[in-house]
């Protein structure tokens, strides 16, 4: 008997839960009320980008993706998503920020050289997911997720937005190309 569509929620309520937590936090913000939502709080001081000082809309954006993607979307798209966003972004930003370097003509806040360590971490990244799942990755749909991942963060956006742009792009490619049912029963 196969299992029901409707267990990925069970499967994924660590993400739906941290989603309710930045959520609570976003809106907390954004009301002025004066409560502290666990874990949401303390990565609010510690990790807000300048213009994100008034409601922390990145990690809100992110975990309610990632909830989405971890519902409707199939283990290999659900798991690339989060490692292309969490570490291509992440090493995107260490590097771009403690190299410096030319910038992106399109984008003058972001550097060359952080774009090409997210385009490189987020290769491994997809390697990584393909290979945890027992998959055999095809180096060019890879690369070609990869590169679009690093176009979207390199946009002239928001910088919250591609919380949302990379992790989102990253699942719905991933899923154009190998195909699979939605609300998979293997999440």
């Amino acid at each position: 008997m196969e299992p029901s569509p409707f267990r990925a929620g069970r499967r994924s309520v660590v993400v739906w839960s941290l989603a309710f937590l930045y959520t609570l936090q976003h809106l907390k913000l954004l009301r002025g009320w004066k409560f502290t939502v666990p874990v949401a709080d303390l990565s609010y001081r510690t990790m807000a980008r300048e213009d994100e000082r008034d409601n922390f809309l990145g990690s809100f954006l992110f975990w309610v993706t990632m909830g989405i993607i971890c519902t409707v979307f199939p283990k290999l798209m659900a798991l690339s998503a989060l490692w292309v966003s969490t570490f291509g972004d992440c090493f995107n930003a260490i590097a771009g920020q403690a190299l410096g370097g030319p910038r992106i003509p399109w984008n003058p806040r972001k550097t060359l050289i952080g774009s090409a360590t997210m385009f490189i971490v987020s290769v491994l990244a997809l390697w990584g997911a393909h290979r945890v799942l027992s998959l055999d990755p095809s180096w060019g749909i890879i690369a070609g997720v990869a590169l679009l991942a690093t176009l979207l963060e390199s946009l002239p956006l928001r910088s919250a937005y591609d919380e949302f742009t990379v992790p989102f792009a990253t699942a719905l490619l991933l899923w154009l190309v190998y195909g699979g049912s939605l609300l998979s029963p293997v999440w």
